[in-house]
């Protein structure tokens, strides 16, 4: 269906961890015109560890360079998942790192994503089924959602013991109704595509996983074959500048107050939750 594309070394960002593969997948449309990033994590519902991360960020860095012809970027997930967060092992090595280095290792961590928020084209999340906790706020640094209605979203940081991050203290509340924000970032709770689709989250949302990326190029290419480049591109900045005025100080801030986070006993009793597959109880 997509044609795949060899772009310097960063194509060949797939190793094998374990038994599973993990990076990100590479393809195009529209004659070169749509670039399709696959967060690939197999059998950890593409997780998010740091080498997906950093391989995101190159990828997304080079574009303009390695992709001169690309008008619109499309975000999405392997198999049946979108991104279901951090990876496991990376969060239990946060709870053995002092404050400190964790403040730098957060803020790095958010970093090989936000290129999404400088990337001069519109970007598109094709929420192709669990998104949550990172993985949710990285589809909010997208420009457009596309989901199904059956996929489950979330921002359920305070859930596992820890003040959102990635960008979500600031893309939420600035792209989302206040209350709506609110319910989601302090309840933790996770909610139906369908549900995304009647709160503003996602502009549509499709029947089945399966029609999640064939709608979201079916937008790609409105964008890349009806509109203006340069006007699109003069457009994408205006409505980024609000979140790229205060990311980088909003972003410092996350990263302070989740290494605060990371060194609770909150966080250990939440891990230790996970890792039983029980429900965390609090003091």
């Amino acid at each position: 269906m997509f044609r795949s594309i060899k772009v310097s070394h960063f194509c060949r960002f797939l190793t094998r961890a374990s038994s599973s593969k993990v990076g990100v997948d590479v393809a195009s449309k529209h004659d070169g015109k749509t670039i399709i990033l696959t967060l690939r994590n197999e059998g950890k519902m593409n997780c998010m560890t740091e080498f997906m991360a950093k391989t995101f960020q190159g990828i997304v860095k080079q574009l303009p360079e390695s992709h001169p012809k690309a008008r619109c970027l499309v975000v999405t997930g392997y198999g049946n998942s979108f991104a279901a967060g951090a990876d496991l092992a990376w969060l239990d090595e946060r709870s053995k790192t002092n404050p400190s280095e964790n403040i730098k290792i957060m803020r790095e961590y958010y970093g090989f994503f936000t290129p999404l928020l400088e990337i001069p084209i519109p970007t598109i999340a094709a929420i192709n089924g669990p998104a949550i906790g990172a993985g949710f706020c990285v589809s909010m640094f997208c420009d457009l959602r596309i989901t199904s209605d059956d996929a489950k979203l979330g921002a359920n940081f305070v859930k596992v013991g820890i003040s959102p991050g990635m960008g979500g203290t600031f893309t939420l509340p600035s792209k989302l109704n206040n209350q709506v924000c609110n319910d989601i970032v302090l309840t933790g709770r996770t909610f139906t595509g369908k549900e995304a689709e009647k709160i503003g989250v996602v502009v549509k949302s499709v029947p089945s996983r399966s029609m999640v990326l064939e709608e979201s190029m079916t937008l790609a290419s409105q964008i890349v074959t009806t509109t203006s480049p340069n006007a699109t591109h003069e457009t994408i900045k205006l409505l980024r500048k609000p979140y790229l005025d205060i990311m980088d100080s909003q972003l410092q801030l996350e990263a302070e107050a989740q290494a605060r986070c990371f060194a609770s006993n909150d966080f250990k009793i939440a891990l230790a939750s996970v890792k039983n597959k029980t429900l965390p109880v609090f003091d």
